[in-house]
This record gives C-alpha cells, structure tokens and sequence, in this order.
C-alpha cells in the first residue's frame, strides 16, 4: 500500500470559484476512466456560476491540496442539500475523485469524511451517494458503514433527461 499524506501536507478544503478548473479538469478525467469521455457536459464557466453566483448554490465542492510550492489540486467531493421525507435533511454526494497518481494516500479518505463530518454536523440524517457496480471503491464505502440500497431494499434509481424530460415538461398541464 502506498504511503499516506501527512496532515501537514495534504489539506482538505472548501473550494473557491477559482479551483473549478482544476475541478471541471478531474470530472473529465472520471468520465474518462469510466469510458464515457463524452459525458460531461459542464464547463468551467458553469460549473463556477452553480457554485458560487448563484443564491442559493446548486452545489458545495471540497477540494484536496497537496501542500507543495504550486499547491497541487489532487481531488474534489462535490455535493449538496436533499431532502427526505422520512428522515428530514439530507445531503447527496454526487462525486468524489482522486486523481490516478495519489490514491492509495487517503485522499479519498479525507475527503469523505470531510463530507460526512459537514452532513452530520448541519443536522443531516444521512449522506446519500452513488457507486458503480465495478468500481472497487464499494468495498471503502462498505468498511465505513455505508449500506447497498439495491440490495438491502431493491430501490431502483432512475432518471428522466433530455428529450423524455422535454416531452414530459412540454406535454405538462399545470
């Protein structure tokens, strides 16, 4: 296994406008390796106007720093608000990414529980997230508790886009 960041040099924070480049850069990497390079849609520009221009923010992003001279972007969780009808608020994690050269350092780590830690302590019931079948991160997901809903309780998870969501919204009566 390789060797840890120590905490003096890897420093989990909240991203600023600025970083959404490097961030946009790493969503595109994780499209990549999960063969859909056409996937992302985002740009830097929308990225940073859902964040940071918008009120309420479409999202919150945390960011890993290597503390090197150049201060080197090496991660990203980004996340935000739900609700749950059941258990009050919520908190969804839609990604997290660690770039190919540092994992196994617990990156990964720190950003997750940073997520967690925020999710509990703004009075979130749950941190709810998403995980390919393949992806062998399932098994870090499961060592820290976390639980398969498709499994556990056959929820299905799906989504309605481009022209199914137009049709509907088109064909809406209210």
């Amino acid at each position: 296994m390789a060797e840890k960041y120590a905490n003096s040099e890897l420093v989990v924070r909240q991203a600023t406008k600025e970083d959404m480049s490097a961030v946009a850069d790493m969503i595109q990497e994780l499209a990549d390796s999960e063969k859909m390079p056409g996937g992302p849609k985002m740009s830097v520009q929308g990225l940073q106007h859902d964040g940071f221009e918008r009120q309420p923010p479409a999202f919150f992003c945390k960011v890993a720093e290597v503390q090197t001279p150049d201060r080197l972007i090496v991660g990203y969780a980004l996340y935000f608000p739900t609700y749950s009808t059941w258990e009050g608020r919520a908190m969804m994690l839609e990604d997290l990414y660690v770039r190919q050269q540092v994992r196994r350092k617990g990156v990964g780590q720190k950003l997750f529980d940073a997520v967690a830690k925020e999710a509990f302590e703004s009075g979130c019931s749950r941190l709810d997230f998403h995980v390919l079948d393949w992806n062998p991160a399932k098994g870090f997901y499961e060592a820290k508790g976390a639980v398969n809903l498709t499994q556990l309780e056959e929820w299905c998870y799906y989504r309605l886009a481009g022209d199914a969501l137009a049709n509907v919204a088109n064909s809406a009566t209210v």
